[in-house]
């Protein structure tokens, strides 16, 4: 339920039934799924299902409407959310992407929410692809997770020692990809990059239409409005 899967465009009520779905046919505590939502209320919901469903973690996005919201709003946010859902260990995973969200989750404020919940945020996918920024927090927390949210990024995953990657293309290619990071293949990695960067814009409905192309099936093509 991320941004190639048009989960904002989604009901929270389709999103709750699709939860309860996957959970109940394939391996949920392997999985991590996106609650993120502009409504405190949606976003606990979805939370909260997450864990009763069984899911590993909850991918959360910042309340994201208000573009001058400050650090202690995103604090509070949070605060509440981690109170009320009752994440799991390292339940709880950051999802930063500015371009979509005008949210940054910069160092400082990442650092801010390690030390306020100890245990709980296990990690955080970076689909800003600041490698700065991904370095630098993982140089602090070694074992807090770094996700790029791009195969464009998998070689320095490797070569850094980063956790992997968390991309909606990845589905075109899981077992190259798969593959490149079990086995720590830089070769297959960059195959991996060039395969993505390959990819034409705008990359939501590329990749529908790939993914149509491969299952013969043309109802992938019908998005959401806008998209």
């Amino acid at each position: 339920m991320g941004t190639t899967g048009e989960a904002m465009s989604v009901a929270v009520k389709d999103r709750l039934r699709f939860m309860e779905s996957i959970a109940a046919s394939l391996p949920a505590p392997t999985l991590m799924v996106g609650t993120g939502a502009t409504a405190f209320h949606d976003s606990l919901e979805l939370t909260k299902a997450a864990f009763a469903n069984g899911f590993g973690a909850a991918l959360v996005l910042p309340p994201f409407y208000y573009r001058e919201i400050t650090d202690d709003g995103i604090m509070h946010f949070f605060g509440d959310l981690i109170e009320r859902a009752q994440p799991p260990p390292r339940g709880l995973f950051l999802y930063n992407f500015p371009r979509m969200s005008g949210i940054t989750f910069h160092a400082r404020l990442v650092d801010r929410l390690l030390k306020e919940f100890p245990g709980v945020i296990g990690g955080m996918k970076d689909s800003s692809n600041d490698l700065a920024l991904e370095l630098e927090l993982h140089a602090v927390y070694p074992e807090f997770a770094i996700l790029p949210g791009s195969e464009e990024l998998l070689p320095e995953v490797l070569g850094e020692g980063l956790a992997g990657c968390i991309s909606g293309t990845v589905c075109l290619w899981p077992e190259l990809a798969a593959q490149a990071l079990r086995e720590r293949d830089m070769a297959k990695a960059l195959q991996v990059r060039d395969l993505r960067m390959a990819l034409p814009k705008p990359l939501i409905p590329a990749v529908r239409a790939r993914v149509a192309a491969e299952q013969k099936n043309e109802a992938w093509l019908r998005s959401i409005p806008p998209l």
